[in-house]
């Protein structure tokens, strides 16, 4: 049907226009080179490391990349080494629980092919110090956005003001934007690090 004069394009939705922003994000993400991503997880991970020993942290969360996220590899091994207690997200139907990662933990893929620890003993969230987060995109403000999922939301639901966990988005400096659009339920971040250091939000 062709457009008549008058006519007017439909306004997107909030919903879509995160949608077509985590696409945008996603493609440039996954377009940079191998040589590169390896190199921006090295440095990510000793600005990361830097700062979660400056506040003293011993107990963190973090994530195994999936497809084209930034990985923590490096940063694992670093915090292990270090002889602190490091947890990695288990989804059991819509809820995120935190296993700790042990020599003989062992791993397994879940329904959406990310890679993810075994066991049913989890920590609380007030058990963490810190907790390092995935991300599709963030702004100067430290709002975060995510694949759409919800499981950070429902896991930090109710942390908002507190101080603990410290949450530390993780990603490669090309995914910040100009404004993440925000809804109620999500939760800001305290700081953002990337292969170029870290960004605190106040």
């Amino acid at each position: 049907m062709t457009a008549q004069a008058g006519d007017t394009a439909p306004i997107p939705s909030a919903a879509d226009s995160k949608q077509l922003l985590r696409r945008q994000l996603q493609a440039q993400r996954a377009a940079l080179p191998s040589r590169y991503r390896h190199h921006a997880a090295r440095h990510c991970a000793r600005h990361a490391l830097r700062a979660l020993r400056l506040r003293g942290c011993r107990h963190v969360a973090l994530y195994l990349a999936y497809r084209s996220e930034l990985s923590t590899a490096p940063l694992i091994d670093a915090l292990l080494d270090d002889g602190l207690h490091v947890y990695l997200p288990r989804l059991v139907g819509k809820q995120m629980r935190l296993i700790e990662l042990h020599a003989d933990t062992a791993l397994q893929r879940n329904r959406y092919g990310i890679i993810e620890p075994c066991g049913s003993v989890h920590a609380r969230r007030t058990q963490l110090d810190a907790i390092v987060m995935p991300l599709t995109g963030f702004d100067g403000a430290g709002n975060r956005l995510g694949t759409g999922g919800g499981y950070y939301d429902r896991l930090l639901a109710g942390s908002a003001a507190q101080r603990r966990p410290w949450r530390l988005g993780y990603a490669y400096a090309l995914q910040r934007c100009d404004r993440v659009s925000v809804d109620r339920w999500d939760i800001p971040l305290h700081a953002v690090c990337t292969e170029h250091g870290l960004q605190r939000f106040t």
